[in-house]
């Protein structure tokens, strides 16, 4: 799983085998060349006060019906959200076992700003292959990482939110607070604050996590796993990507995140730390 500038994406699409291009900007965009476009919100189910959950497989898979995508494909990914939607769907591509996915920096403007042409038509619909989720990596809930809790060899918890949502001051769910010994990294920190949507270089980015004890080095704590975790797996999805791309190995994403956590009252939280 990779970043790209969208200067690079005309030539890897080009010679990338069986590639899709996938479109999860907002409805109501004009269509950019040979783009599928899908609904975020057939990428994600919510339950009650849980969301961001992952949908059944067979509504994953209509999701992805008329996109073409196989498991051999190489997935590119953009969106008009800081690549939010385009992360959860990466995410949601590696727990089906896709290997290539690439996710475009600075996602639609900057495609539109390397020259990638508007259509009058999305692309033509091609059948796809059904997809099936493998909850073995990737992927972890809430009763694993409470597992892990206290452990000194125990799982690295990240929290992606903001501040206010870590120490309790901005309240989304039943309980305020965060995963107890989570340490706080929020996902904006990823991006130029000069270029909005746009990661920055990627030493700067190890050096960022490095200071907060995300070790930059995965080889640091070989076999270390890291679980992320927001409000509903949206932020914590661009984490996971941008870990991933960094190279580090055993990272999961924790789908519902706070928004299953924090309304459960059986579940610890910590406050203001």
């Amino acid at each position: 799983m990779k970043f790209i500038a969208a200067s690079e994406f005309k030539a890897r699409f080009e010679h990338a085998q069986n590639p899709v291009l996938i479109d999860l900007s907002q409805s109501g965009q004009p269509s950019l060349a040979d783009a599928h476009w899908i609904d975020f919100n057939q990428i994600v189910r919510n339950e009650g006060e849980r969301a961001g959950l992952l949908p059944d497989n067979a509504d994953f898979n209509r999701a992805l019906a008329q996109t073409g995508i196989t498991p051999d494909s190489t997935v590119f990914l953009f969106d008009d959200s800081q690549g939010l939607a385009a992360s959860r769907l990466a995410w949601s591509l590696a727990l089906c076992g896709l290997q290539e996915i690439y996710l475009i920096d600075g996602g639609r403007e900057a495609l539109l700003t390397a020259g990638w042409p508007v259509v009058t038509k999305p692309a033509a619909p091609k059948p796809a292959s059904d997809l099936t989720f493998d909850f073995s990596a990737h992927h972890c809930h809430a009763d694993a990482i409470a597992a892990q809790l206290g452990k000194p060899d125990g799982w690295l918890i990240v929290d992606a939110r903001s501040e206010e949502e870590y120490r309790g001051t901005d309240k989304r769910s039943r309980n305020a607070g965060h995963i107890p010994g989570a340490v706080h990294f929020d996902w904006q920190w990823f991006f130029d604050p000069e270029k909005p949507g746009y990661l920055l270089p990627d030493d700067v980015i190890r050096a960022k996590l490095s200071e907060k004890g995300i070790h930059a080095n995965p080889n640091e704590k070989k076999g270390q796993t890291i679980a992320v975790y927001c409000q509903s797996h949206r932020r914590s999805s661009l984490m996971f990507c941008v870990l991933k791309h960094l190279g580090f190995q055993d990272v999961r994403g924790y789908p519902g995140a706070w928004s299953d956590w924090g309304n459960r009252d059986d579940l610890p939280a910590e406050l203001n730390d």
